[in-house]
């Protein structure tokens, strides 16, 4: 079955839906392939400023061990090299592991920069101290369906509310939330020749839930709309002073 789930996710575009079920995502990642996104800007942001412009570059094919409770293994890897420029965040950049396994798309990730240092809840702040340098994060199954539900990853460390400070301990959720269409005009000269459509992209957000110190929450950090043969469409980050929107304008497979 792992064999079936990674020979279509690699199928090439031209017959990438031919027999394939409704529910299956194809991932179309190899080297050389390219994504960019551009930062939907608010509208005071300034003209003479150009609006930041992400790419993600699949640098090289490789293979990682990966181990857990049914055994050690050795997968085919891509080493993928993320630029991101944020009008909220400045430039940062990484070089990060994506592969397939237990079917999932799982990616190797910078702890910081994946989640929040601190996001705004009611009246309040909630900051997190996290232990790790990097997390191993569930993207998206292969196989997925709306209202599929998963464990994104898991992080320890430390929250501060007010002046409560308690361990951290947290399961981040997934869960597959519908289809929606996802329409953007860019304004980069090289990607604006025309509004970028993409039907049927489902909707994924990830989130905590459960007791935090002495708070029952459910926060979303993370969505993205994801479109099968292309990759995510749209992103929307949760950060400590607004929503930072990224869509895709342009890729190269």
């Amino acid at each position: 079955m792992k064999r079936w789930l990674l020979l279509f996710a690699l199928l090439p575009l031209g017959c990438r839906y031919r027999g394939l079920p409704e529910d299956f995502f194809v991932y179309p990642i190899g080297e050389g392939v390219v994504w960019y996104y551009e930062e939907d800007v608010p509208p005071d942001y300034p003209d003479t400023l150009p609006v930041p412009l992400d790419s993600i570059v699949v640098i090289k094919e490789t293979t990682i061990t990966v181990s857990d409770s049914l055994g050690e293994e050795e997968v085919r890897a891509w080493r993928v090299y993320k630029r991101h420029e944020s009008s909220y965040a400045g430039l940062v950049e990484d070089t990060n592991t994506v592969f397939f396994h237990r079917p999932f798309i799982k990616e190797w990730l910078p702890t910081k920069g994946l989640f929040p240092d601190s996001i705004p809840y009611g009246s309040q702040m909630i900051y997190f101290v996290y232990e790790e340098d990097s997390v191993l994060v569930n993207w998206l199954p292969l196989y997925v369906r709306p209202g599929n539900e998963w464990i994104m990853t898991r992080s320890r460390g430390k929250i501060i509310i007010g002046s409560d400070t308690c361990s951290l301990v947290l399961d981040i959720w997934a869960k597959a939330q519908g289809y929606e269409d996802i329409s953007y005009k860019p304004v980069t000269e090289r990607f604006s020749n025309g509004t970028k459509e993409y039907r049927k992209s489902l909707r994924v957000d990830y989130f905590i839930k459960g007791g935090v110190c002495s708070l029952g929450v459910e926060i979303t950090l993370l969505k993205i709309w994801w479109k099968s043969g292309i990759g995510p469409v749209k992103n929307v980050a949760i950060t400590s002073s607004d929503s930072l929107v990224t869509y895709l304008v342009g890729y190269t497979l």
